[in-house]
């Protein structure tokens, strides 16, 4: 599209773009935009470096963005710290910089003699900064008390607040300046690497506007940016942000007078087509005395002393937000009635008067940011960095010329919906309580259930806050169930009850259920197996029809038995390849010995390429029964619909006899050192014990000692990965059945290092078994896990899971309701005892895999 197409705009307008711009590229790929403009004998001269805070890759949140753009005042080969500053206060220029998510920029403004030295010292503290080693630690010590300023300024509380509420996936959600503890660890070796990587004349724009002649000025370019070879930029990935599915909520509170919020609605970025209506929208609702919020909320109701509108958007997506303060006692009431016009704005429409006057507000904008040499050099640096169209301008306002009432309304009625919303507040403590009283979110009812007469046991628990409807259907399988020779028959009957039913296809299945915002899962695991679906309430009756036809009405059709198996192989055949999946497997079989728990629940090889349409419908006509059945309803759903449909259901399972079974196991099949000789680099280790399996009383003692000897900062962490640096990873985990397992520490190595590795093994269970573990440490752990449970126990979804295997477990149903509790009455006392009985070197299995060592 050129420059002209689209409406024709005002006179005013016309002249103000009349001047373009020249954009040229030099070799070394520097993108350089440049405006002459001789009515002052001024330029200015700005860097704009294409890397901001959501480019730090593995280092996210650790505002190294931020801390080079202080260090790059602080010394370059040629020139000391402090010496730039000082040369350009020496010609009367001034020189800042800023960090934003998206970018890092320098800038000078002085007078037009000064171009030369501009560009010179511009290129150097850019390009040849040496980052001194004192000047790191206490440019490092000036950003901590940044940083701690941030945290006491309310403005920028609730801001962040807003961002990571907001945002969930996408590094939006950190703050540009970084987390102190991830900035704390930012050491000069890192903030090099990062400087090397993104600052390359290549991965930047020179944006300069001001009195030059064009020949100077390209020579000056030449001589010294032109003078930098291009470098290998690496890609960074920008982790991408799912769809937002429902309204999300952030309050907070402290010691302050005044109360303060952010209501926002996701929005495409400055890219797209809307952005310039959705800033007309904001012109319209929020700007300036007759802005509609100032009017009815601050003129009309008295609510809020000061509010708001505008849209941030550089990246997607982006922000369409409210600002408010109000007195305390008010804010409730403000946000209802912030959302209630939000929500009225389409049906009460628009008025071509109030479209003008935004329009005339953003001219003058547009105007203002180009009075300045440093105000328009800014402007094209934006648009040629960010939106990659120096003629963005003039599009923007075609577009907003063009636009209509009905325009507004309609991008109105879908932006300003609950699934694009986000809340925030900051509110003195004393009427933290008070925001949004009616609807406050009400504490989940207790699971509730009912066994039928055939022994089949529903258990469900509404949980409306959400729009989406979890149903689960779960029973005993696994290893224990099979017959020897069919082991991973519990997998492919599972996978293969979740495709083909007698009326549908798998891909029919398929395409209703996603079609309805729903998708049907199957799994299964060490001891048992469950297909679970999950959809939008409006379509929880299709399905719950076909989570019920693919338990009732398997095909079991030669065609898919045949695709599954071959998928299923396939996956045993990837776990082979990889050698911490391959070491595992064996150091089980090893473990186990002959007991059914040897195997994997994906079986072996020959196992599973036994299975056949006969031996899948025996284990289905034996583990499908009712007594085996637990059916699970979670989320959004109308229990008064639902359950009828799920008795019904369980109803039709066949009411014969099932056998629980248990096979005693109690010590190790092998002890003592095993190996296996494995072609790759690295070499995986392995210590395993006997462990208690889910016995109530005792489970939660192998769970805490899976935290410690797993936990990062632990002493078995540090020992191996950080003092010695033996191991790429290592860490605890556990393999449980119902009242056996194994408890195994492992760890990836070199192959020379495998005996420091099992030393050091052997040093912390020895600390353990000593009773030499503090308070502290037990403490830690038990606050970790008590966290790690709260917030799995916020997905409907994986409450609906943990219910369906306490009740096969013949645990208490809500089993985490007491969690907290039981964590508090461990002492070292138990993990001593514990580890005493059962992590000794006499009832310990130490298996290797790895390449021969020569």
């Amino acid at each position: 599209m050129n420059p002209s197409d689209a409406s024709e705009l005002p006179k005013s307008l016309e002249t103000l773009f009349q001047d373009h711009p020249e954009f040229i590229i030099l070799e070394n790929g520097l993108s350089v935009i440049f405006q002459q403009n001789p009515s002052h004998p001024l330029i200015s001269v700005q860097a704009w470096i294409k890397t901001g805070s959501i480019h730090e890759g593995e280092h996210l949140g650790s505002g190294l963005s931020h801390f080079l753009e202080h260090m790059l005042f602080k010394g370059t080969e040629r020139r000391g710290p402090g010496e730039i500053a000082s040369a350009v206060q020496e010609f009367g220029g001034q020189i800042n910089a800023y960090t934003a998510f998206d970018r890092t920029v320098y800038y000078i403004d002085g007078p037009a003699e000064a171009l030369d030295e501009t560009l010179d010292l511009l290129c150097d503290m850019t390009l040849h900064s040496t980052l001194p080693h004192p000047e790191v630690q206490k440019e490092k010590e000036v950003i901590l008390r940044e940083i701690d300023m941030t945290l006491d300024d309310p403005d920028r509380i609730v801001a962040r607040a807003m961002f990571s509420t907001t945002f969930r996936e996408h590094p939006f959600r950190y703050p540009v300046i970084g987390l102190r503890p991830l900035f704390e660890k930012v050491d000069r070796t890192i903030l090099e690497s990062y400087y090397r990587d993104r600052y390359q004349p290549n991965n930047m724009v020179l944006s300069i506007v001001g009195d030059f002649k064009r020949s100077s000025l390209l020579k000056a370019i030449e001589k010294t940016f032109g003078s930098v070879s291009r470098g290998t930029l690496k890609p960074v990935l920008v982790p991408g942000e799912p769809k937002q599915l429902a309204m999300r909520e952030t309050r907070l509170s402290g010691d302050y007078q005044t109360a303060r919020g952010l209501v926002a609605y996701k929005i495409p970025s400055m890219r797209h087509p809307d952005a310039p209506t959705l800033d007309i929208l904001a012109s319209i609702i929020g700007s300036g005395y007759s802005g509609r919020l100032r009017q009815k909320l601050r003129e009309e109701m008295n609510l809020v002393h000061s509010i708001g509108a505008s849209t941030w958007n550089p990246g997607n997506p982006g922000l369409f937000y409210v600002q408010y303060q109000c007195a305390p006692e008010k804010a409730a009431k403000v946000e209802e009635a912030i959302r209630s016009e939000m929500e009225q704005l389409a049906k009460t429409g628009f008025t071509e008067q109030e479209i003008e006057k935004a329009r005339r507000f953003a001219m003058v904008s547009e105007v203002q940011s180009r009075q300045t040499t440093s105000g328009l050099a800014s402007r094209l640096g934006l648009v040629t960095a960010l939106v990659g169209d120096v003629h963005y301008p003039r599009r923007y306002f075609q577009k907003i010329h063009a636009l209509g009432p009905d325009d507004l309304g309609e991008l109105a009625e879908k932006t300003f919906i609950d699934d694009h919303l986000s809340l925030t507040s900051l509110l003195p403590t004393s009427t933290e309580a008070q925001v949004r009283p009616d609807c406050a979110p009400k504490k989940l009812e207790p699971f509730k259930e009912k066994v039928l007469p055939n022994g089949a046991r529903i258990l469900w628990q509404c949980d409306p806050r959400l729009p989406r409807t979890f149903m689960r259907f779960a029973g005993l399988g696994g290893p224990l169930y099979e017959d020897d020779g069919q082991q991973g028959a519990t997998s492919l009957l599972t996978t293969v009850m979740a495709r083909d039913t007698g009326e549908r296809s798998a891909r029919e299945v398929a395409i209703e259920l996603e079609s309805n915002g729903g998708f049907l899962t199957d799994s299964s695991g060490n001891n048992t197996f469950a297909l679970a679906v999950e959809v939008i309430p409006e379509f929880a009756g299709q399905g719950f029809q076909a989570l019920s036809d693919a338990v009732l009405k398997p095909a079991f059709k030669a065609a898919t038995i045949k695709r599954e198996r071959e998928a299923q192989l396939a996956h045993i055949r990837m776990s082979d390849d990889e050698i911490l999946d391959r070491g595992r497997n064996a150091m089980r079989r090893e473990f186990f010995g002959t007991h059914p728990f040897a195997s994997d629940p994906c079986g072996n090889l020959d196992s599973v390429a036994n299975l056949d349409e006969s031996s899948l419908k025996e284990l289905y006509e034996r583990l499908i029964v009712a007594k085996n059945a637990v059916l699970v309803l979670t989320g959004n759903f109308d229990a008064g619909t639902l359950l009828p449909m799920a008795e019904e259901f369980l109803a039709k399972l066949p009411d014969q006899p099932f056998e629980v079974r248990s096979l005693p196991f109690k010590e190790p099949a092998r002890t003592g050192e095993l190996s296996e000789i494995f072609p790759r680099e690295q070499a995986v280790v392995f210590d395993a014990f006997p462990d208690v399996g889910f016995q109530p009383e005792t489970e939660i003692i192998g769970e805490v000692l899976d935290e410690l000897l797993s936990d990062m900062s632990g002493p078995l962490f540090r020992s191996v990965r950080e003092d010695q640096s033996l191991a790429y990873y290592v860490g605890a985990s556990r393999l449980l059945g119902y009242d056996y397992g194994s408890f195994y520490l492992y760890a990836g190595t070199h192959p020379s290092s495998t005996q420091a590795v099992f030393n050091c093994f052997d040093i912390e269970l020895e600390r353990i078994r000593s009773g030499n573990l503090t308070e502290k440490e037990l403490a830690d752990a038990r606050t970790r896990l008590k966290v790690h449970n709260r917030f799995s126990l916020q997905s409907p979804a994986t409450r609906a899971a943990r219910a369906a295997l306490n009740a096969l477990y013949r645990k208490p149903i809500m089993d985490w309701k007491n969690y907290e509790q039981r964590l508090d009455a461990l002492t070292l006392r138990h993990l001593t005892d514990f580890a005493g009985e059962h992590l000794v070197p006499e009832k310990r299995l130490r298996f290797t895999i790895g390449p021969k060592n020569d």
